[in-house]
């Protein structure tokens, strides 16, 4: 190229941007092709990523609900098996008979069958009715 062409050229931004397209166009148009899809892939991804992250924030947060839900059935079965268990000693104890006791009215039937209560009476009547 001769330096009145170079001139030319330089002069003439058109030119220039004529000789630019001619040697670089379809390759910077492929590029910025690429980069328009990358961009919209990207866009793409980051949408589903948000999605994402609020399902799981969703289910996170519907998991520690029913944490907490089955913590409270545990607690409240726990202290419905604690007052049933209190209950059921409560009445073991009361229904049960005092070994001290026992023994004074097991000595009071000895004395009674042995002499001179109302029971060696009764029982001396169920003697003589039974020969």
């Amino acid at each position: 190229m001769s330096t009145q062409a170079s001139q030319n050229l330089a002069t003439n931004p058109q030119d220039m941007e004529r000789v630019r397209e001619i040697l670089f166009g379809g390759v910077i148009r492929d590029h910025e092709a690429r980069f328009a899809k990358l961009q919209r892939d990207l866009e793409r991804l980051q949408k589903a990523l948000d999605k994402s992250n609020e399902q799981l924030a969703a289910q996170d947060s519907a998991q520690n609900k029913k944490l907490q839900e089955a913590r409270q059935d545990f607690q409240t079965s726990g202290d419905d098996l604690r007052a049933e268990m209190r209950s059921a000693v409560d009445r073991l104890s009361a229904e049960k008979v005092d070994k001290e006791q026992l023994g004074n009215l097991l000595i009071e039937m000895g004395n009674q069958i042995k002499g001179t209560g109302i029971l060696s009476s009764v029982l001396g009547n169920l003697l003589q009715t039974a020969e």
